[in-house]
C-alpha cells in the first residue's frame, strides 16, 4: 500500500495515456492513493490518483487537508487488511508531502504557533543547538556554524519583515504538528488492532530543509519560478488580512529558517553538504528491538533501509521482476545496530550528485563541489572536510591537503562512472520547464479537449502555451439564462478563464493578485466560437486578439507576462475544479456551465524569441556537447 506523494515519475509521464511503468501500481504496490508530482496544494490537491485512475473529485470540501486524507485512507486499508487477511504481512509506504512547499496550515494548528518564532532565527538556532547537545543528539564536537551565505542577522531586519518571516515559520511548525497528529492516528490504530508491537515503523525525511525561497522567503513560489519579483507590500497586506498560509498563497520560508531546521549543519536541500543530506531516522519495533530509546551514531544510508527490512522479515530479493533480472542491492543491513550499540558501521564511503553538486565521503574525509545553475559547471572547485574533527563542515581544508583531494576526486569519478552520474546537468527548475526536442513533435500538435472526463493535466497543457504563440478556440452554445465556466486553464497563481455571466462572455488573464480582466462581450443566442489568438513577442511579453464568431472584439491587448509553467490544476472544461482561477467567480463554487460545449481547441504556434522555456535544437545540442566535454573520461 502506498499513500501520499509519489515523485518517482517524470512529470511528462503523469497523464492518462502516458508511460505508466514508473507509477506505483506498476512498481509493485497493490493500492495507491495520492499524487504523482513534486508538490501540490494541501487544501485543493491536484494530480490525485486512485490506483491508475485520476481521483474523481470536483472540489474538496471546507476543512479538507491532504495529509489527513492520506492517513485516513491508509488506516482504512490497514483495517480491511486486518479483517480480511490477518495472517498476511503488509507494507505501507505513507509519504506525507509535509513540509514540502507550498507551506499551508490548518487554522486551528496555526493558532497554536502564534508568537512561537518571534525571537528570530539567530536566537532560536542557538537555542536548538544547545538543546541538541544537551540531549546528545549531535556530535559533541559539532561546532556552531556561521550563517549560511546571504542570510541576514535577524536583528537587522525591519519589524515588518520580522513579523512576516516569523509567520512563515509558524506555518512550517503548524504543518509539522499536523504530521505528528497523523502519525499518532496511525500508531493509535495499530495499537488498538493489536499490531503495534510487531510492526516495524521507520520515520525519516527525504532531504534537508529547502532554501528555494532565498533570504526573504516567497509568498508565491509559482510566480517566482517564472521570474516574478516579490511584492513585499502585497505580502504585508496578506499578512494583515490573515491570508498567509491559506490556499491562495504558495509559501516557502526564508533561508534563515532553513538553517534553523538543519541545525547544526550548513547549507540545505539540493546540496550534498550535511544540511542537505543528513536527516533523522527513527526505527520502532517493540517485538524486535530491546534497546528502546537509544541513539546510534553509526553511518546509515538510505539504500540500507531495504536490506534492513529484508533482514528483519526474513524476506529475500527476488532474482527477477517482470521478466527483468534485478540488480544487486547497493545498501547493507543495519539490523544488528538496532540491538547492539557497539556493532561496527557497515559502510565507510559513498558518492553524491544532484544538479551538478557533488560529494564523496571516504572514511572520515569528505569532498564537496557546489555549483551555480546560472554558470557553466566548474569541475575543480572542491572543498575538503575532516568529519571526525568537524562534523558540521565549517572548516575547508582543501588548500592544506591537495593530494588527498586529488585522490578522493579519483575515487568519486570511479563511483560516478559506475553509477551513471555522467554527463552532469547543472540546471535547476528549468529542467521541469523544458522537453527534449525529440519529444516535442508528438506534444506540439493541435489538441481538442472535451467537457466529459476529468481535468486535462498541466503536463499536457503547458507545452502548448508556455512562452509561445497559440490560438485557443472555444466552441459552445449559448441561450439566455445559461451561465458558468466555459474553460478554466491553470489556477489562482497563473491561468486563463472564460465564463458566462449576466448574458456576457468574460475572459480573465490571471497572474495571482494582478489579473487582467478583458472587456465583457455581449452574447446573442445560438452557436458561439470564441477565439483567443495569443502572440508571444519575446522577453516574456505577449498580446492577444479576441474574436467572437469571426468578429474581432479586442485587438492586440497586452497580456504580459506570458504563461510559462501551468500550475498542477491543468484545464477544466465546463466547470471550476478545485482552486478557482479567479476570485471573481470563486463564490459560485463549481460554477458549471448550463449550456452545451462542443470542444476547446488549442493550436500551438512558434516559441517566443530567445525563450528559456524550450531550447532551440542548436542550444540543446550545445548543452549536450558541454555536458559531454565536462568529463572526457566518461
Amino acid at each position: 500500500m502506498a499513500a501520499g506523494k509519489w515523485h518517482n515519475t517524470y512529470d511528462r509521464n503523469n497523464f492518462p495515456g502516458g508511460d505508466t511503468s514508473s507509477w506505483p501500481i506498476q512498481r509493485g504496490f497493490d493500492q495507491f492513493y495520492g499524487f504523482l508530482a513534486p508538490e501540490t496544494s494541501y487544501f485543493q490537491p491536484d494530480n490525485m490518483m486512485e490506483g491508475n485512475q485520476p481521483a474523481n473529485v470536483l472540489r474538496y470540501p471546507p476543512g479538507y487537508f491532504a495529509p489527513d486524507d492520506y492517513t485516513s485512507r491508509a488506516i482504512d486499508w490497514l483495517a480491511q487488511h486486518k479483517t480480511c487477511a490477518p495472517d498476511k504481512p503488509f507494507f505501507l509506504y505513507l509519504a506525507f508531502q509535509t513540509p514540502h512547499g507550498p507551506l499551508h496550515a490548518k487554522p486551528q494548528d496555526l493558532a497554536r504557533y502564534k508568537g512561537r518564532y518571534d525571537a528570530g532565527w539567530d536566537a532560536l538556532r542557538r537555542k536548538r543547538f544547545d538543546r541538541q547537545h544537551s540531549a546528545g543528539l549531535t556530535e559533541a564536537n559539532a561546532g556552531f556554524a556561521p550563517r549560511n551565505p546571504g542570510v541576514p542577522a535577524w536583528a537587522d531586519l525591519p519589524p515588518d519583515d520580522q513579523a512576516l518571516f516569523a509567520r512563515y515559520m509558524e506555518i512550517y511548525g503548524a504543518l509539522i504538528d499536523n504530521a505528528d497528529q497523523n502519525i499518532g492516528r496511525l500508531v493509535a490504530f495499530l495499537s488498538a488492532s493489536g499490531q503495534l508491537d510487531n510492526t516495524v515503523i521507520m520515520l525519516t525525511s527525504d532531504n534537508g530543509a529547502n532554501a528555494v525561497a532565498g533570504p526573504a522567503g516567497v509568498m508565491n513560489l509559482v510566480g517566482r519560478r517564472v521570474g516574478a519579483v516579490e511584492n513585499m507590500a502585497l505580502n504585508q497586506r496578506l499578512l494583515h488580512e490573515g491570508k498567509v498560509g491559506g490556499e491562495d498563497t504558495y509559501i516557502c520560508y526564508p533561508t534563515g529558517w532553513t538553517q534553523v531546521s538543519n541545525t547544526p549543519y550548513r547549507f540545505f536541500k539540493r546540496t550534498p553538504m550535511a544540511g542537505g543530506i543528513r536527516v533523522p531516522l527513527v526505527v520502532h519495533w517493540p517485538a524486535g528491538i530491546a534497546d528502546r530509546g537509544a541513539l546510534r551514531r553509526q553511518w546509515v544510508h538510505v539504500t540500507d533501509i531495504l536490506p534492513t527490512l529484508l533482514s528483519f522479515t526474513g524476506a529475500s530479493l527476488p532474482a527477477d521482476f517482470k521478466g527483468y533480472r534485478t540488480r544487486a542491492l547497493d545498501g547493507r543491513s543495519f539490523a544488528d545496530l538496532c540491538n547492539d550499540a557497539a556493532a561496527p558501521a557497515k559502510r565507510d564511503r559513498q558518492y553524491y550528485e544532484l544538479q551538478g553538486n557533488r560529494a564523496y565521503i571516504s572514511g572520515t574525509w569528505k569532498i564537496v563541489s557546489l555549483q551555480s545553475p546560472d554558470k557553466a559547471i566548474d569541475m575543480h572547485n572542491w572543498m575538503l572536510f575532516d568529519l571526525a574533527q568537524d562534523p558540521a563542515e565549517i572548516h575547508d581544508l582543501a588548500a592544506t591537503y591537495p593530494d588527498l583531494v586529488a585522490r578522493l576526486i579519483e575515487e568519486f569519478d570511479a563511483e560516478a562512472g559506475a553509477n551513471y552520474v555522467y554527463p552532469i546537468d547543472v540546471r535547476d527548475e528549468r529542467r521541469n520547464n523544458q522537453m527534449p526536442p525529440y519529444e516535442l513533435d508528438r506534444v506540439l500538435l493541435p489538441r481538442d479537449f472535451y467537457r466529459l472526463g476529468q481535468s486535462i493535466p498541466a503536463v499536457v497543457i503547458s507545452p502548448l502555451v508556455a512562452d509561445r504563440s497559440y490560438v485557443l478556440s472555444a466552441h459552445f452554445d449559448w441561450q439566455p439564462g445559461n451561465e458558468g465556466i466555459i474553460f478554466a486553464l491553470g489556477d489562482r497563481f497563473c491561468g486563463l478563464a472564460l465564463f458566462v455571466e449576466d448574458d456576457a462572455l468574460h475572459c480573465i488573464y490571471q497572474q495571482w493578485h494582478n489579473p487582467k480582466t478583458l472587456t465583457p462581450i455581449p452574447l446573442s443566442a445560438g452557436a458561439q466560437i470564441f477565439t483567443f489568438d495569443y502572440r508571444a513577442t519575446g522577453a516574456r511579453k505577449g498580446n492577444a486578439t479576441v474574436s467572437l464568431n469571426d468578429t474581432v472584439q479586442l485587438e492586440g491587448v497586452d497580456l504580459s507576462p506570458t504563461l510559462v509553467r501551468i500550475p498542477s490544476c491543468g484545464m477544466s472544461i465546463g466547470v471550476s475544479r478545485r482552486l478557482a482561477v479567479s476570485e471573481r467567480y470563486e463564490h459560485r463554487g463549481a460554477f458549471e456551465y448550463g449550456g452545451q460545449i462542443a470542444r476547446i481547441r488549442i493550436e500551438p504556434g512558434a516559441i517566443a524569441p530567445d525563450s528559456l522555456v524550450e531550447p532551440s535544437e542548436e542550444a540543446y545540442q550545445a548543452r549536450l556537447r558541454a555536458a559531454a566535454g565536462a568529463s572526457p573520461a566518461h
